[in-house]
């Protein structure tokens, strides 16, 4: 009877073997030695098939991979053969082969089958979050890659596990309906950066804010006060507003232009809030009102806004912030045409003071033109095209009356001292000439039809 030699790591080679009946080549180490089953001896090998751990070492830690070595009968040459899951009949077991590739410090591999089952999905999530805590999974450099990926460097068939998309595929199934739940998951991610060096936890909730679009309850909300009330993510005690201010810009480069007016707001960004919304105000301005349209939804934020920054003060600049209170001013105009109050759209366009009632004024509007910014200028032929209609509602008016009778107030554009119809009349051509002679010398391109328009408009007040 032979011992173990070299072959028992733990006693030294000094234990005896112990031979059963049916020749197993495993033996058991009768001394001191803890180790229960050792490496056979180098005769028991010859012409048997046997299972043994291969050990591979990795730059980051040691691997193990179950496989089937064979010795040739004659010529003496070892080589392996990869068993998997087909031997282990992995799907109608899979708890046994989880517990093979986990026995095995597959890690790595054993999360990831676990992951393909819907049963055992939500096991694997959670072991993997444990073995992340513990640092013990090997992660990928590249985060866009699939769930399991072999290692870019290194020896043997290490293999990786995209832990963030693990996380994203197990979220993906309630984030719509419990997003408080997965912001929980992806607060395990803050330690890891993206292609562009960004926090995937701030990148995580950019998407599932942008998603879901649950800004009050994961973000906050902005009081009337000018105060924040605290949202989901401040329990975790980060730079809100840095976080606010990220999602901000994904949704205004996305086009979600009122949702990052919202973003910015809640983050005080207050520029970026001015010149997001005279952009929007610039498109709708001159529509009817209509109620729950996209121009209802922007006038009723533009004067939230506009109060607030009155009373509480704001950070834009002082043209932005003109532009936008300018554009406020011109949606209040056309609601006032819109609903035929033509005295007072007259009077409001008379106190903003940008087209001329008088041919002195002209030289006076074509300079000041050139200061106005360029959300404005695209309303100035909308604006034209409205006073001229309302000239031309008042010359009609103004001719059915009699000689001697003159508009009533609240249809009248100037108070005449009572010169009756042909005072109203001369007042009207004069007003259209005007404009006539304005819109001819404004150094701004004018849409193809409104001269043609306004030309209309003017011969039948003359």
């Amino acid at each position: 009877m032979t011992t173990c030699g070299s072959n028992c790591v733990r006693c030294n080679g000094m234990c005896q073997p112990l031979r059963t009946a049916n020749r197993s080549p495993w033996h058991t180490c009768r001394s001191s030695c803890t180790r229960s089953t050792v490496w056979p001896s180098t005769s028991c090998l010859s012409q048997r098939r046997f299972f043994h751990f291969t050990k591979r070492l990795n730059f980051q830690k040691f691997q193990f991979s179950l496989v089937l070595g064979i010795k040739h009968r004659k010529s003496g040459l070892a080589y392996h053969v990869f068993i998997g899951e087909t031997y282990f009949n992995a799907y109608q077991q899979p708890i046994l082969y989880f517990q093979v590739l986990l026995l095995t410090c597959q890690l790595e591999a054993a999360v990831e089958f676990l992951s393909r089952l819907e049963s055992l999905r939500v096991h694997a999530m959670h072991i993997a979050i444990a073995f992340y805590e513990l640092n013990l999974l090997l992660i990928p450099k590249d985060l866009q890659t699939q769930l399991l990926s072999a290692a870019s460097s290194g020896p043997g068939i290490a293999k990786r596990l995209n832990f963030v998309r693990l996380i994203k595929m197990y979220t993906r199934k309630f984030e719509m309906t419990d997003p408080r739940e997965a912001l929980q998951y992806f607060y395990l991610l803050r330690g890891l950066k993206g292609q562009h060096g960004e926090s995937l936890f701030v990148s995580c909730i950019s998407e599932l804010a942008l998603e879901t679009r649950e800004y009050e309850l994961l973000l906050g909300k902005m009081e009337p006060d000018g105060c924040r009330k605290a949202g989901c993510v401040e329990k975790f005690q980060v730079n809100t507003s840095k976080i606010i201010e990220f999602i901000a810009k994904k949704a205004e480069d996305t086009g979600l232009f009122e949702d990052a007016v919202r973003l910015y707001d809640l983050c005080k960004v207050h520029e970026k809030v001015l010149q997001i919304m005279n952009k929007l105000m610039s498109q709708v301005v001159s529509q009817a009102p209509a109620v729950m349209s996209a121009r209802d939804r922007l006038r009723s934020a533009a004067i939230s806004i506009a109060e607030r920054y009155k009373l509480q003060g704001h950070s834009g600049s002082v043209p932005t912030a003109g532009t936008f209170y300018l554009l406020l001013d011109l949606m209040t105009f056309f609601d006032l045409y819109h609903s035929k109050n033509y005295q007072k759209a007259i009077d409001t366009m008379q106190q903003l003071k940008i087209i001329p009632f008088t041919p002195d004024d002209i030289e006076t509007k074509i300079s000041s033109f050139r200061l106005i910014a360029e959300e404005v200028q695209r309303v100035f032929p909308d604006v034209l095209l409205t006073v001229m209609a309302i000239l031309q509602a008042q010359y009609k008016a103004a001719r059915l009356q009699t000689a001697d009778q003159p508009l009533p107030m609240s249809q009248r554009l100037f108070d005449d001292g009572g010169g009756g119809r042909h005072a109203d009349v001369e007042y009207l051509r004069k007003q259209a000439r005007t404009l006539i002679t304005f819109a001819g010398m404004l150094p701004y391109r004018l849409p193809g039809d409104t001269n043609a328009r306004l030309v209309q408009m003017e011969v039948l007040i003359s």
